[in-house]
């Protein structure tokens, strides 16, 4: 008898403790279910129904080193002073393994450019943001700060960095010509929502994306998504499809942030600036 009634009790308690389990699920899915969802940042409106975005903007972790790890060129500097190193997030969210997804020939190319930048011999083995030539696309945004502009029907980017701009028109216009090639290229926005998204042909890729020589050819084609969370938080995502050097397309993220009291000042920075020839190794450093 006494078996008996240690046996019900213990099923009992077996019972119980699954209940309790099941209900406290069942009880935290209907809280889950009752949260109110996020509503999207409510922008003021430009009279041609832009959010009205205008301003200066920079990104969070500013520097061009390198994609995989950024960093500012002091940073990068003092990481080699002192010998700790600095482990930032790569900006590349896909492939989730945060690397550029390059063919095994573009693989061999960077790593050729990043060694001929760590001992540059010839002008070209210098980055092209030192040489004062002009970031092209994605580069800029996560360098320099960079003023937003909206007149009537575009979006006008400007950087104090090497005097570049851009003017993204929103009308639907058609791309240039295929065969004309420039520096930043040739834009074309829509607004979905609070995001820019920006399709951008005909670059030149005679810049390089990072310091250490990631690079892309002038048949990328690159769509950004400028996405405003709120007046003074914004994420720059810029996707790069270019099969002659990637397996894939891939995605790098910047987080950027507003400015309040920023302003342009004069860049003395032009190409065939001479300060470059002083970074090369001449013949006697290099014996």
């Amino acid at each position: 008898m006494r078996a008996r009634r240690w046996a019900t009790l213990g099923t009992s308690i077996a019972v119980l403790s699954l209940t309790f389990p099941v209900f406290g699920q069942v009880r935290g899915t209907a809280q889950s279910a009752a949260k109110p969802a996020v509503k999207p940042w409510p922008p003021a409106r430009l009279p041609d129904g832009q959010p009205d975005v205008q301003g200066f903007w920079n990104a969070v972790i500013t520097g061009t080193h390198s994609l995989t790890n950024p960093m500012a060129g002091g940073a990068e500097f003092n990481a080699r002073i002192t010998g700790v190193p600095v482990r930032n997030p790569s900006r590349i969210v896909d492939p989730p393994d945060g690397l550029v997804p390059y063919q095994p020939w573009a693989a061999a190319k960077q790593a050729q450019q990043a060694s001929d930048w760590e001992h540059p011999t010839r002008i070209e083995h210098v980055d092209s943001q030192n040489r004062c030539l002009l970031g092209g696309v994605p580069r800029p945004f996560y360098n320099t700060t960079f003023h937003i502009l909206q007149p009537e029907g575009s979006v006008v980017i400007v950087w104090d960095d090497y005097h570049s701009y851009r003017v993204i028109p929103l009308d639907g216009r058609p791309h240039v010509g295929p065969n004309l090639k420039l520096w930043m290229g040739d834009s074309r926005g829509h607004w979905e929502g609070n995001t820019l998204v920006v399709d951008v042909t005909n670059l030149n890729a005679k810049f390089r994306l990072s310091i250490v020589g990631d690079f892309f050819s002038d048949k990328a084609h690159v769509v950004e998504r400028l996405t405003f969370q709120d007046a003074n938080a914004m994420t720059y995502e810029a996707t790069i499809d270019d099969p002659t050097v990637f397996t894939r397309p891939w995605t790098l993220r910047v987080g950027e942030k507003r400015v309040p009291d920023a302003e342009m000042w004069e860049f003395a920075c032009h190409e065939g600036e001479h300060s470059s020839d002083q970074m090369l190794i001449s013949d006697t450093e290099k014996k």
